[in-house]
């Protein structure tokens, strides 16, 4: 565990989550502690966690007088840190809830004195949404901590391997082989405030809509050609249009997908509409319908972005013959008054 070292894991809690109390027991959040460090796993990988974790246990976590060999264990440290902070706001929130009432043999009651009363619904609700927030911004600062430590080498040996096993771990490296393998690009296309949890969450979606509609697009020998240029960092000029024509398509069908599929908390706030009462604030009753008419608006997008890609591609391998292609679109033909479409 990441959390309790010598037995002090209240004050580790309070130091990380200023707003609650030392009177809570520690050993009551245990279970939930393990449930949230297996969360940050996956999103991490277990190799970067261990290495956090390992550190943590050791003697040299947060030594008083830095050791002059070893400048990473400070880095180290604040690794340590930044996991912690994620971990327990989600450890916290889940066993929240449960601590608003009181479970006796008389079943769930809640606590009421003059001096101190439930809060409202819409104020939990309210608090919820809050920690949800602290977490996953939480994770944002980790992943960009990860990011910007990714080929950091402790000053031993002659080529001494990354002290944090980020960029060689299986969730580092499975975004590698995508057209869209950054945050910023993605942005270009459909903002996600820059969340890189948002972008992780898309991943299995993107990779889903470029194996199945964006590499059909290509011959095997040109999207062999375009991976190879894209891991060298030197594209053609004619593979940086198609490129960025390919990103389109593939950024707007992958979010179309997501969004049926994803829960709320990890899309991007501002595409469905909250309805606030003066009871509780939740999400609006036609959520579901919502859902289907935003991913349908993105994939009929999707469609028009994924037809230019595939007339580019058409013209550049008609270019190669002396021919030139004009594309068309049979939608600009069709008449309101007319039961057939002109040719």
């Amino acid at each position: 565990m990441i959390l309790n070292k010598k037995s002090t894991g209240i004050l580790e809690l309070k130091e990380l989550i200023g707003f609650i109390h030392k009177s809570i027991n520690f050993d009551n959040m245990i279970s939930y502690i393990g449930f949230a460090e297996r969360h940050i796993q996956k999103i991490i990988g277990k190799e970067v966690f261990a290495t956090a974790e390992n550190h943590y246990n050791s003697d040299n976590y947060k030594l008083v007088i830095p050791n002059k060999d070893h400048p990473e264990y400070v880095i180290l440290d604040d690794l340590v840190s930044k996991i912690q902070f994620p971990v327990s706001i989600n450890a916290y929130r889940h066993y929240v809830p449960s601590l608003d009432l009181i479970h006796s043999d008389k079943g769930r009651q809640i606590f009421v004195t003059n001096e101190e009363k439930p809060a409202f619904e819409w104020q939990i609700e309210k608090d919820n949404e809050n920690l949800i927030r602290l977490e996953n911004e939480g994770i944002d600062f980790l992943l960009e901590f990860l990011d910007d430590h990714i080929d950091d080498k402790s000053a031993t040996g002659n080529d001494p391997p990354a002290y944090i096993p980020w960029g060689t771990s299986d969730a580092y490296k499975s975004s590698r082989d995508l057209l869209i393998f950054k945050v910023d690009q993605l942005e270009r296309i459909f903002s996600i405030k820059g969340s890189r949890l948002v972008y992780l969450s898309l991943c299995p979606f993107i990779r889903l809509v470029q194996d199945n509609e964006i590499r059909s697009c290509f011959t095997e020998e040109n999207w062999s050609a375009l991976k190879e240029q894209i891991l060298d960092d030197d594209l053609s000029q004619e593979n940086i249009i198609l490129i960025d024509l390919a990103r389109q398509p593939l950024a707007l069908l992958a979010l179309s997908m997501a969004i049926r599929r994803l829960s709320v908390e990890l899309l991007p706030d501002g595409l469905f509409t909250n309805q606030v009462t003066g009871v509780i604030k939740s999400r609006d009753k036609t959520m579901k319908i919502d859902r289907v008419e935003v991913s349908f608006m993105l994939e009929k997008d999707g469609i028009k972005q994924l037809k230019k890609l595939q007339d580019a591609i058409k013209a550049n391998e008609m270019k190669s013959t002396g021919t030139i292609y004009v594309p068309v679109d049979l939608t600009e033909r069709i008449k309101a008054d007319k039961d057939f479409v002109r040719f």
